[in-house]
């Protein structure tokens, strides 16, 4: 058995039903022979702690990935861009211990160093094998990704699924093969998310790619093959933006740590400044809530209690976005972060000929693609 795990980064939900009637990923989501269903995305809405919840079932309480960054011990915010840094088992660890093979294959590279931790083939645009350089080419040249920058990566995205081809050529044994393309996510934050033209034959392109995944995958392994499609994160339009450094700036000269991720702000701030800082953005315009380090009830609601949580969290409200200067929104239609529907509501597809065999019932959330795909492993 071959299991292939998808996520389109970016992708909400709504998305899917607004492709064209021909497009391949409209048309799974009307096959009896697949299922699909809106499920929910955790918080933050972002492509660290989304990829994390897919992979590892859990939520950021218990995986470690709280969003982009982490403050470290010297007081130096840190990306979450290695394995040590996910506190659960993956898929791969799980799929690797039943003897199965493993690969995960990115068109982000900071998603692919988190996941390598138990993968046979960890491939990303810097970091290409020999084989594929030879079955499939390189990836596009990143000097010329300004010339058409949805063109640009839709290409990438296309060079990641001929690498997904390759490797199940290459590799006939049973695996988990997991796969991120970003194509939705850039698209959908320089352009906007569907229906902005660019966004649409983003994913028009995805799903003729998919279509041929899904032959290659038919051709390779009969009868043996499972794909399931999902999403990190949903996109939101907007086109307000909240300068949070300014705000900070004012209360304080203290060069406070924070980390902007678009509709979700992230504040280390200090017992001194941090009521002060907490008042100013709730009064705000574009913020929704302000998650303080004492409201427990909250971060338990929300399954982001952790270390490495910042003592203050803001939210922004549908059509703003935390950025870092306001000249940013010339060409930024796009964002995610967020508790708004459009962030969190995503799609689950599978298909396959065991899809109609997978209880999708009570598979509500990212977290429980993992026991989908525990299901189709039968482990």
């Amino acid at each position: 058995m071959t299991v292939v795990v998808c996520v389109l980064d970016g992708c909400p939900y709504v998305s899917l039903s607004s492709l064209p009637e021909t497009a391949y990923l409209r048309r799974l989501c009307e096959d009896e022979n697949s299922q699909y269903k809106s499920i929910e995305a955790v918080f933050p809405s972002s492509t660290a702690a989304g990829h994390a919840a897919i992979f590892t079932g859990t939520y950021p309480e218990e995986n470690g990935i709280t969003g982009k960054e982490y403050l470290g011990d010297d007081g130096e915010l840190v990306r979450f861009n290695s394995p040590d840094t996910t506190e659960a088992p993956t898929l791969f660890h799980i799929a690797r211990s039943a003897g199965f093979g493993t690969a995960m294959i990115s068109a982000k590279a900071n998603v692919c160093r988190r996941l390598s931790g138990a993968t046979d083939f960890a491939v990303w645009p810097g970091s290409v094998p020999d084989w594929v350089i030879e079955s499939v080419g390189p990836p596009p040249d990143e000097s010329t990704q300004y010339e058409n920058y949805a063109g640009w990566y839709i290409e990438l995205d296309q060079w990641v699924l001929g690498t997904v081809e390759a490797y199940l050529k290459y590799n006939n044994a049973p695996a988990l093969v997991g796969i991120n393309l970003g194509s939705p996510d850039t698209c959908g934050h320089r352009f906007g998310p569907v229906p902005a033209t660019e966004t649409v034959d983003a994913l028009c392109a995805i799903s003729e790619g998919l279509e041929k995944l899904v032959a290659t995958l038919e051709a390779t392994r009969p009868g043996r093959w499972s794909l399931v499609i999902t999403a990190d994160h949903g996109m939101t339009r907007v086109d307000t933006g909240i300068a949070a450094r300014d705000i900070v700036g004012d209360i304080t000269d203290k060069d406070v740590p924070m980390t902007l991720d678009g509709g979700a702000l992230y504040v280390w701030a200090d017992d001194d400044d941090r009521g002060k800082i907490a008042d100013a953005l709730r009064q705000t315009e574009g913020v929704a809530e302000v998650i303080d380090i004492d409201d427990k009830a909250r971060r338990a609601e929300l399954h982001i209690e952790h270390s490495r949580t910042p003592s203050l969290i803001a939210i922004s409200e549908r059509g703003y976005m935390f950025i870092e200067a306001l000249l940013f929104m010339d060409y930024t239609l796009g964002s995610h972060g967020t508790l708004l529907d459009t962030d969190l509501e995503v799609p689950l597809i599978v298909v396959g000929p065991k899809a109609d065999a997978v209880n999708l019932e009570k598979v509500n959330s990212i977290t429980d693609i993992r026991s989908v795909v525990e299901m189709l492993f039968d482990i």
